[in-house]
């Protein structure tokens, strides 16, 4: 399988198309700052001046003397300076010191970072660099003898004791299963607090897939939705919460686990969250294949057959992502895309598990809303693949309302 060249960018705020925010790739490159190549950031554009040719003009005239040439302009007086060392971001995070910018350079803009002029509804993906079989990297073959040899002694040397994991994977139990509290929480959203939600302000995040293609169907012979991501990613953690809401509303979860996205502190850290690695679904309704293509600390995971494959490189991609390869994606049964998060996750900073599950029964939540609002226009989405079964969760308000409007945004 073709490893993807790119990784996702994660824009915390929406592109102009409908994609939705928060797609992400498996490496993850820094989002590129506002500023033009070779400029340095903090600036101000100068008044023309008496100012040497050679030198970097601030935002007063410069003293021959005041500049050696080729030097970054000081920071007007009054204008917002570059990161602080130590200052308080809008979560009330201390940011560690930033490394000053090398001349002619841009230092890296933190990722979720406004681009200017940007618009749209949902938060934006990352590039995902998905994991290679193992056939496919470049010690597989020419060092194939070796590894043979290797192998014959390492089975004597192991006889009597077992593997991590059966399927060569790490064991999922690096991560602990969720609280029973957490769960009850998450699972058993009240009817009155989703009906007065609605769409909590959220966007209709499902993209109807254009021609006719297949139904996608799970190994029951239910519409299936798939589901890329990776532990790391803080916008797959955002939406990892309304996932789970909508599909236990179809079926339930085991051996669901907890997890946080990665400490990087300029990735939006620590987003705590579940993971689907190591879980498994069952529905009358509705089948669930989830890939968790990386742990929280980037090590490879789960990589997709080539059946999955094939849906991420004809859909994950223009015109329903404006970030190729970009995570979390979703493929509801080959009749919409879901690209992108539809909850921010800067809104779940500083926030426990437990805490933000308790949001979950305060309707004038702004955690609640988004969590939940995101969960009631899958649940609707889901709806419309399943023809509307089972009745108790697709005939009442609010998921009827938003089932009408899908599509028409």
């Amino acid at each position: 399988m073709a490893r993807p060249s790119k990784r996702r960018r994660q824009d915390l705020t929406a592109d102009s198309t409908p994609e939705r925010r928060g797609s992400v790739p498996a490496t993850r490159p820094a989002t590129p700052s506002a500023t033009r190549p070779g400029t340095v950031p903090g600036t101000q554009p100068a008044t023309p001046s008496a100012t040497r040719p050679g030198t970097v003009p601030g935002t007063q005239p410069a003293t021959p003397s005041a500049t050696r040439p080729g030097a970054p302009p000081p920071t007007p007086s009054g204008a917002p300076s570059a990161a602080r060392a130590g200052s308080q971001g809008a979560t009330g995070r201390t940011s560690p010191p930033a490394p000053a910018p090398r001349r002619g350079t841009a230092p890296p803009a933190r990722r979720g970072a406004t681009p200017p002029g940007s618009g749209g509804s949902r938060y934006r993906t990352q590039r995902v660099a998905l994991p290679r079989p193992w056939w496919q990297q470049p010690w597989a073959w020419g060092g194939a003898a070796t590894l043979v040899v290797v192998a014959v002694v390492v089975v004597f040397l192991l006889v009597g004791h077992s593997s991590p994991s059966k399927s060569g994977l790490p064991s999922p139990d690096v991560n602990p299963l969720a609280p029973a509290s957490v769960l009850s929480a998450v699972t058993g959203v009240s009817p009155t607090v989703s009906s007065t939600i609605g769409a909590g302000g959220v966007t209709d995040p499902l993209q109807p897939l254009s021609g006719s293609p297949a139904q996608l169907t799970g190994p029951n012979g239910h519409p299936e939705l798939f589901y890329l991501g990776a532990e790391f990613c803080p916008y797959c953690a955002a939406e990892r919460w309304s996932v789970v809401i909508a599909l236990s509303r179809f079926g339930s979860f085991s051996n669901l686990r907890t997890t946080m996205s990665d400490s990087n502190p300029d990735d939006i850290p620590n987003t705590h969250t579940f993971t689907f690695y190591g879980s498994s679904y069952s529905s009358q309704y509705l089948d669930f294949a989830p890939i968790e293509s990386a742990d929280r600390n980037n090590n490879p995971l789960q990589t997709p057959t080539a059946a999955q494959q094939a849906l991420i490189n004809s859909y994950d991609t223009s015109p329903y992502s404006s970030t190729t390869g970009g995570i979390p994606f979703q493929d509801l049964a080959n009749r919409y895309i879901l690209s992108g998060a539809g909850v921010n996750p800067e809104i779940l900073q500083g926030m426990d598990w437990q805490q933000i599950a308790d949001t979950l029964s305060n309707s004038q939540s702004q955690v609640a809303q988004a969590i939940i609002g995101n969960a009631n226009w899958i649940t609707a989405g889901i709806c419309k693949v399943t023809g509307n079964q089972p009745g108790s969760v697709c005939n009442g308000a609010p998921i009827s309302t938003l089932e009408a409007q899908i599509g028409s945004s």
